[in-house]
């Protein structure tokens, strides 16, 4: 595809076509995802590819767990808040279990220009917590790596879709992951998912802003 053409198509994708996708398409994504810019060339980002459908299973079963623990607490509050909770997990583990491939994301903290600086002098913990929570570079660097993947994905006739709403459950899947395959690598953690496949004909999008609403121009 044209850039443009790739650009325009993305989507979000959550009902895939059955089938298959290749190891060697994968690698080719990750390889796009590892060009992406990121501050003081940290590139701070690893990516792991599931196909194992038990080990997906797993993953849904500790999101599931893990809502119920919050839930139960909401339910002390407010149990029409906690039942809305419950629902929304069944809809989002449900859909990421019918596609071919998980990508789970890990990245690693990322201290920005200025952030030791401001540390050093006995700035305000608001000051630096901005520069370091509001502004993330590091989230940002990360950003445009999962955008690199899902852009190559797209050219290579595949969806995905970009998840980060169960990251209430990272630390819980992050030692799931210990436990199954025994990834851990020093000063990582879980940052978000993708699914991943061919999707489904026609897939619906929802509108996109307007120009004006996110565009300004000063000559």
């Amino acid at each position: 595809m044209e850039l443009q053409e790739v650009l325009y198509t993305r989507q979000s994708i959550r009902h895939y076509k059955d089938g298959d996708v290749p190891e060697e398409d994968i690698i080719k994504m990750v390889k796009a995802a590892g060009t992406a810019p990121s501050g003081k060339n940290v590139q701070n980002w690893h990516f792991i590819a599931i196909k194992n459908k038990d080990l997906m299973d797993k993953i849904s079963d500790t999101i599931v767990a893990k809502n119920e623990e919050i839930a139960l607490e909401i339910d002390k509050k407010d149990s029409e808040r906690g039942a809305k909770f419950r629902k929304f997990v069944k809809n989002f583990t449900l859909f990421f279990l019918k596609a071919p491939v998980l990508v789970v994301v890990y990245t690693a903290n990322y201290y920005p220009s200025g952030y030791h600086e401001l540390t050093f002098m006995d700035a305000p913990k608001k000051a630096t917590d901005d520069i370091l929570l509001r502004r993330n570079p590091g989230m940002q660097s990360l950003g445009a790596a999962i955008e690199n993947f899902t852009l190559s994905a797209i050219d290579l006739g595949y969806g995905t879709c970009w998840l980060t709403s169960a990251n209430y459950a990272a630390a819980e899947i992050e030692q799931l992951l210990r436990d199954e395959i025994g990834f851990e690598k020093e000063g990582y953690f879980m940052a978000a998912m993708l699914t991943l496949g061919v999707p489904q004909d026609n897939p619906k999008s929802p509108k996109k802003k307007e120009l004006a609403e996110i565009y300004t121009f000063v000559e």
